[in-house]
Parts: structure tokens; C-alpha cells; sequence
């Protein structure tokens, strides 16, 4: 946790430093468009762009995940309700009855089977 604190604070100080140093004008063109302002500002709107397009894509997978683990966890509960329940109904049911114990089946030898 205090790694990525710390690489946060970094890389905002490189942000800030960088953005101090370059404040020249660019002028950019994309088809029929033209758009001059700074540097930072140039870099930081598609920047923002494509984060934002980038969890558009992504928080739909992101809640349909989350429903389904919450749909996991209801039943994990519920089949654990339903194991404590059977086990301790069996544990008040009154013991069976001893096991009759059958006769083993007679071993056929190769002499019988001729």
C-alpha cells in the first residue's frame, strides 16, 4: 500500500514538473480539425479520452462479474444452511439398526467354471 502511495506521489511531482517546463504552444491537426494549445494540455485530453472510453468498455464485464459472485456467495450460504441442517438432523436421529452382514459371494475357481 505505501509502494503505490509513494509511486503516486512521484509520478504526480514528474506531472506537475513536467507541465512547468513545457508550456510552449502546439498546434495539432486531425482531419478538417486544428487544435493549438500547450503541450500538457495536448497530451492530457487523449489521455483522458481514451481512460474514459477504456472504462466504458470494462465497468459493464466489471458489474456483471460482481453480480454473479454475489449470486455464488447467496448459494455457497444457502447449501451450507442445508449441510448444518442435515448434519445435525442426523446426529438426533436414533443410531439404525447394526448392519446384517450378507454372505461374501462364493469365489469361482476355473475348475467351476468348465
Amino acid at each position: 500500500m505505501r509502494f503505490f502511495l509513494l509511486l503516486a506521489l512521484i509520478i504526480a511531482i514528474a506531472i506537475i514538473v513536467f507541465t512547468a517546463q513545457n508550456q510552449t504552444e502546439i498546434s495539432l491537426t486531425f482531419l478538417n480539425w486544428e487544435l493549438a494549445g500547450p503541450l500538457p494540455l495536448m497530451l492530457a485530453v487523449p489521455f483522458l479520452v481514451g481512460t474514459v472510453a477504456g472504462l466504458a468498455l470494462v465497468v459493464p464485464i466489471w458489474m456483471k462479474k460482481s453480480r454473479t459472485v454475489k449470486t455464488y456467495k447467496r448459494q455457497i450460504q444457502e447449501l451450507e444452511e442445508k449441510l448444518i441442517n442435515i448434519s445435525e438432523e442426523a446426529k438426533t436421529e436414533e443410531p439404525a439398526e447394526e448392519p446384517v452382514e450378507e454372505e461374501s459371494p462364493k469365489k469361482i475357481s476355473q475348475e467351476d467354471s468348465y
